[in-house]
């Protein structure tokens, strides 16, 4: 599976644009996986996309995690920005991010580390 750094998200009026650490012209083909994983390891959240052959991964790390919960309050749609004329609706998000965080507090099996630092920014 290919890993994708977000890089930051672009919060604007409507919707959130996630920007890549560097445009993936081989993303031109992909869908949205509906769904996110966290790496708890690495304190990442983790979205999934997909092709026909292949996963990828888009990786959103610590340094954007104030901007993430920030669109995720206000409930905006996410799009990843995969060229410069090209955004990725990133299906059911807010939904898949909801569930992980409340999956996620109070619960050990994400690891003692990941469980406070997702505190610290979400709760």
């Amino acid at each position: 599976m290919e890993q994708i750094k977000v890089d930051y998200i672009d919060i604007g009026e409507d919707v959130s644009t996630v920007i890549l650490e560097k445009n993936k012209e081989d993303l031109m083909n992909v869908k949205a996986g509906a769904r996110i994983l966290v790496d708890s390891d690495h304190f990442a959240f983790v979205y999934i996309l997909e092709d026909t052959e292949h996963f990828y991964s888009l990786r959103f790390e610590q340094d954007c995690w104030l901007a993430l919960l920030e669109a995720h309050q206000k409930e905006m749609a996410f799009f990843a920005e995969v060229s410069e004329n090209t955004r990725l609706a990133l299906v059911d998000f807010n939904e898949e991010l909801a569930f992980l965080l409340d999956n996620i507090q109070g619960n050990g099996n994400y690891g003692e580390a990941f469980e406070k630092a997702v505190g610290a920014v979400f709760y």
